[in-house]
């Protein structure tokens, strides 16, 4: 799909969710500014440079979490870095060995991503102090000098990260939990105010608990004896889960069966309690987040008494009628959906509320929380699973390595000034997918263009070194404040940076922005080239797999929710369980799109049906959300007659699909679903029935009236499961059509 310039635009200046991270932008501007002051103090300003700029390197390691993840992490980095630095330093007389070990570093920095975001960021610090190094030539006792630094500058990263800086481990957990019912109260909110859910809304709260289940997965307890912190955050994470399930299903019912005017009584009883239920997870998440606040759940609970005596208003003048009996059950279907939630919500207020009470944790315990698993099992094993080919990391470690050396042998050949902005750069924009290439690559370069011409106005109208020198420290702030925010933004501000810094004592021109400007220019073209030439990763190739993926889990979660009404399971957690491999899979599949979306030469005709089969896909899913939360009061009536035959159809439906996107090929005519349809609903209508007839004599509990509970919803939920799928079907053929 080919960008016009307003989408260009905006495609390169959007940011990413969340706010400037200004911790990070304070930790750096200590980090540099004290050695540097004290290097101008001694007269070691350079050395002074040095240390603050390895000290900076080393705190991109952290990562944040656990105490000792962070010494471990920011450990590795330091020793990582004065190794590179002193191998460096001896081989950049050498050409051919500069070449050779640049290959080797870049393999290695980017097989380190293999061990998660600190693994990557300790290759990422270590491939670029190796990269700059091999351009300043010395001797042996330079390279000896230069590692001492390396470790002073470690240590002092460390000092300040791990001693000076306040210390609280979880809070990542706390903050992703927070996010998490944050984002389900925005969900809530918006149905309230007439929005409708998109498959968006419930994929950013799914990330966030995501988050949250991937962060507490590293604070796993070294010793047999058990921590009690982590045990309220596992029981948020699976209160979060069950949370979503219901709010997902609340929300299902309102879109689909309360729009109609019999509901008009009971319209704005519903938007208060939603209103009620957003507050109330905003509540929780502020409690989570160690603030204050009030969780109150009184006047939810009496909107959900005033929508019961609603139901038993709409039960006392049923006339008999088939319509208004179909009211009665989305009524009570609506008042046992909101009694589960305001339950759930009990109970992680109470959770939330005694992590609170309790938040003080020894030093012992965060002590004894490890990383890895088994670590040197697992790093080996790690590491042979993906020395091939067909692994996507390994792949783009040999696009990382070839690309530097290419970089290292260019600007060697062509004795290019300031040429380890060449590799620099190689290592900054080359991501492993296109898409995220294609941006850093246009980001990258106008924030250099732009920070050049800035940068060079500056050193022409200011001579005063203080000034510079706050200029300098100012630029570290907001370069390393905005780095997640918006990359662009960051390069800006970072190239001052690294212009006002260079070549400290020595007049900077014009023509040193110029080279900084080329060499930038060369190296992200030489990034984005390698995508096209190195085993090239399109999303346009993973995004039919990922498609499929997602189509076989939602068959999968189909499958299992309906085995239980068909009297073949019982109700068990892998229903769960299978909901957030779903959306897990969904998310997957929707990221694959976002990705293909930034590539070149994607054709438009294919956005359409792609966007319409993700989200029918998500909106399946919650139709199937519906009926799992339902099981709570599932008593097991003999399975409806047809139903067997139903969920066959749909199941060879779905996989039908799945193997068509797969395939590349059109998928077969969609067979008659209403016609399938009809052969349930004359039970169905015959259950209602008979229960209309019985009020007249008995409205207690009586087995009709619990095959009528066990199968209402069903008869409510399968019609929009057709249509839904109908819609996924239409949009497979003109998806195939359009290739």
């Amino acid at each position: 799909m080919q960008l016009n310039r307003s989408n260009f635009l905006r495609f390169l200046l959007q940011s990413e969710p969340g706010k400037p991270a200004i911790s990070n932008g304070l930790r750096a501007v200590l980090a540099l500014g004290v050695p540097m002051l004290i290097g101008q103090l001694i007269n070691q300003r350079e050395s002074g440079l040095l240390i603050g700029l390895m000290a900076y390197f080393v705190n991109l390691a952290n990562i944040g979490g656990p105490y000792r993840i962070k010494a471990k992490a920011m450990a590795q980095a330091t020793l990582g870095i004065a190794i590179s630095v002193f191998v460096g330093t001896l081989v950049s007389k050498v050409p051919v060995l500069a070449v050779v070990l640049t290959f080797i570093w870049g393999l290695a920095s980017g097989f380190a991503s293999l061990y998660g975001n600190a693994g990557a960021n300790v290759g990422l610090v270590v491939g670029i102090s190796f990269i700059t190094t091999i351009a300043q030539p010395g001797n042996l006792e330079t390279a000896l000098m230069r590692s001492l630094l390396c470790i002073i500058a470690g240590g002092w990263a460390m000092l300040l990260s791990l001693v000076m800086w306040p210390f609280r481990p979880y809070d990542p957990l706390r903050i992703a939990l927070a996010s998490c019912l944050n984002a389900m109260a925005q969900l809530t909110r918006g149905i309230a105010v007439g929005k409708v859910a998109t498959t968006e809304n419930i994929l950013e709260v799914r990330k966030a608990l995501e988050t949250a289940r991937t962060t507490l997965g590293t604070l796993r307890i070294g010793q047999s004896s058990r921590s009690w912190m982590n045990e309220p955050f596992l029981l948020l994470i699976q209160d979060g889960d069950r949370l979503l399930g219901l709010v997902i299903a609340l929300t299902e019912l309102l879109e689909t069966h309360f729009q109609q005017q019999q509901y008009q009584p009971v319209q704005q009883l519903v938007d208060d309690a939603l209103e009620q239920i957003s507050v109330i997870l905003q509540a929780i998440a502020k409690v989570i987040s160690r603030k204050s606040a009030s969780i109150d759940l009184e006047n939810l609970k009496r909107i959900c008494e005033a929508i019961k005596e609603q139901e038993s208003l709409q039960r006392k003048t049923i006339a008999g009628s088939e319509t208004d009996y179909t009211t009665l059950v989305a009524f009570t279907n609506l008042v046992l959906t909101l009694e589960k939630l305001i339950k759930q919500l009990q109970y992680t207020a109470q959770t939330a509320k005694s992590l609170a009470d309790r938040s003080k944790m020894s030093q012992r315990d965060v002590d004894r929380l490890l990383l890895f698993e088994d670590e040197q099992r697992s790093l080996l094993s790690l590491l042979k699973e993906n020395l091939t080919l067909d692994s996507a990391i390994f792949r783009h470690a040999l696009r990382i390595g070839v690309s530097l050396a290419v970089g290292v042998i260019l600007y060697t050949v062509t004795n290019l000034p300031m040429g380890y902005w060449v590799t620099l750069t190689i290592m900054l924009v080359l991501k492993p997918n296109l898409g995220a290439t294609f941006k850093r690559f246009f980001q990258r370069v106008g924030g250099t263009i732009l920070g050049a011409v800035l940068a060079a106005i500056l050193l022409a109208t200011i001579t005063s070194k203080p000034v510079l020198d706050i200029i300098i420290l100012l630029t570290v702030f907001f370069g390393v404040s905005l780095i997640a925010f918006n990359y662009g933004y960051s390069v800006v501000f970072l190239s001052i940076f690294v212009l006002l810094i260079i070549d400290i004592g020595h007049p900077i021109s014009w023509q040193f922005a110029g080279f900084r400007v080329l060499n930038t220019l060369i190296g992200a073209g030489l990034a984005f080239a390698s995508h096209y030439f190195i085993w090239p990763n399109w999303e346009r190739d993973r995004l039919p797999s990922q498609l499929a993926t997602a189509l076989r889990e939602c068959h999968k979660y189909f499958r299992d929710v309906m085995a239980v009404y068909q009297g073949t399971k019982e109700r068990d957690s892998t229903i769960i369980s299978q909901r957030r491999q779903t959306g897990l899979a969904i998310g997957n599949a929707q990221a694959s799109f976002q990705g293909l979306l930034r590539e070149p030469k994607m054709h438009k005709e294919l956005v359409e049906p792609v966007m319409t089969l993700l989200l029918y896909m998500g909106r399946f899913t919650n139709a199937v959300t519906v009926l799992a939360v339902h099981l709570e009061h599932f008593r097991g009536t003999a399975p409806l007659p047809e139903l067997e035959t139903f969920v066959y159809q749909i199941s060879l439906l779905l996989e039908q699909l799945a193997d068509s996107i797969q395939q590349g090929i059109t998928p077969p005519p969609l067979p008659d679903l209403e016609e399938m349809l009809q052969k349930i609903q004359p039970h169905l209508q015959a259950l209602r029935t008979a229960r209309i007839e019985e009020l007249a004599v008995n409205q207690g509990h009586t087995p009709i009236r619990q095959a009528v509970i066990d199968y209402s919803i069903l008869d409510l939920e399968i019609d929009q499961i057709v249509r839904r799928l109908t819609a996924m079907h239409s949009a497979m053929v003109r998806l195939t059509l359009g290739k």
